[in-house]
């Protein structure tokens, strides 16, 4: 009979496990978004030249696009060429074989890729889920209720509330805890100055109270919004004080 050492258990990296790997929140939704990692410099080249290929844009963007293309070409093979490096060109060979695979048509400036298989259901059933999950606003992190009733409205599939639970620790994405504040700004277009227009503080008892204005006057505007999350106020007033002021004068 072998032992463990001569038969060692075969870890595979599946999807879930890199998208809790990933170091940020960013990096999470950007593997839950393309269902893996993303595409390297090389390999976004030939669908880039693929685009190119059809176009329907002018002569002068044409021109102007493909003298960018084959800058970015020179500045991810040169190197290796000087270095005698040929992992990049099959890195890239392979791309362009998987480009000439997957495309059904190309007419009128519009590629069509019909023939990229499609994921196995369970695998894309969690990948759905975890990108749901990344894109729960602060809103929908009161409670349990309130992350399912977001998932309901995408149709995102999962088994019962431990499951749900389960994947948000995986992710490292907690539900808002009582004294925690969530101040939401606005900064428009251009080069308005970022404002506060909302706060949301969660109550003792788990309840929310919002102040300023409400989340549908909120999400109704345009321009560059994000949300800053601070923890329970400080037991020193003073603290607390300055630290309103520097929230005050955040950019």
């Amino acid at each position: 009979m072998r032992s463990n050492e001569e038969n060692p258990k075969r870890n595979r990296l599946t999807l879930n496990k890199q998208i809790a790997a990933a170091p940020t929140h960013a990096k999470k939704w950007q593997i839950a978004l393309h269902g893996g990692l993303p595409p390297t410099e090389i390999q976004r080249l030939p669908p880039e030249a693929t685009g190119l290929r059809f176009t329907t844009h002018p002569k002068e963007w044409q021109a102007k696009a493909k003298e960018q293309l084959k800058q970015r070409f020179a500045d991810q093979l040169f190197p290796a060429l000087i270095k005698n490096d040929p992992a990049p060109f099959f890195e890239l060979l392979e791309a362009m074989a998987k480009e000439r695979r997957e495309i059904t048509y190309a007419v009128n400036g519009l590629v069509l890729y019909g023939k990229r298989p499609k994921p196995p259901e369970k695998k894309e059933a969690g990948r759905r889920l975890r990108l749901a999950i990344l894109n729960l606003d602060p809103d929908d992190l009161i409670s349990m209720k309130a992350v399912a009733d977001a998932l309901a409205k995408w149709h995102v599939m999962y088994s019962d509330e431990s499951h749900l639970r389960r994947v948000m620790r995986e992710l490292e994405v907690h539900l808002l805890k009582p004294g925690e504040r969530v101040y939401f700004s606005f900064s428009g277009f251009g080069d308005q100055p970022k404002k506060w227009l909302r706060k949301l503080i969660v109550e003792k008892n788990g309840t929310a109270t919002n102040h300023g204005m409400t989340r549908k006057e909120y999400d109704a505007l345009g321009g560059l919004k994000s949300h800053l999350l601070l923890p329970p106020l400080s037991a020193s007033p003073d603290k607390e004080a300055r630290r309103l002021f520097l929230l005050s004068k955040t950019p």
